[in-house]
């Protein structure tokens, strides 16, 4: 279960994601967040169990809305899907989020978010972490792992996978095989 963010009051664990915006002049602000394993563990059931994601945020206070625009990169804690072993996989996206004022209860798109003009704060955690599982790849591989020193990878696990691929007997792969050598 998520925390639920649509309260006036925020979990004090995520207060430190809040940003002032009613004392905010209007124009360009730039923040800066740094999210990792504590801030992943209040998310229960979460893709994201580990991770060190830095969040590059600047937001544009306009008179009837804010233009926000995330850019994160980082790596998370996955199980490689090739051989098992433990990885750290890289992370990388942008985002924008578009906050207008306006009633909750009408119609949301999906990057939009409406607000009180009476809020006091604007809290981006639930952002953070959203942002942050729309950039997990739908693999958990990257290319670069083999050329880590040293590399991550289960060598035992990728043998025997290795050994069961040349072990498969294919009828069809079999009839192929011969009609390339008999021409």
């Amino acid at each position: 279960m998520q925390p639920d963010f649509q309260n006036a009051v925020v979990m004090d664990v995520f207060v430190a994601y809040s940003i002032p915006i009613q004392g905010l002049k209007y124009g360009v602000h730039h923040f800066q967040y740094s999210v990792d394993k504590a801030f992943y563990s209040h998310f229960e059931g979460s893709p994201v169990e580990d991770g060190e994601v830095q969040f590059k945020l600047q937001l544009d206070k306009r008179s009837d809305m804010f233009l926000l625009d995330f850019e994160l990169e980082g790596s998370v804690g996955a199980d490689c899907d090739r051989c098992t072993a433990p990885i750290r996989l890289p992370v990388a996206d942008q985002r924008q989020l578009v906050v207008k004022y306006g009633d909750a209860d009408g119609e949301a798109e999906d990057e939009v978010v409406f607000i009180s003009r009476e809020a006091p704060n604007l809290n981006v955690a639930k952002y953070l972490y959203e942002f942050t599982v729309l950039a997990l790849p739908i693999i958990n591989a990257y290319e670069g792992c083999a050329l880590e020193n040293p590399p991550p990878c289960n060598f035992e696990v990728l043998k025997m996978l290795q050994q069961s691929e040349n072990q498969l007997d294919n009828p069809g792969w079999d009839a192929l095989k011969n009609f390339k050598e008999n021409p």
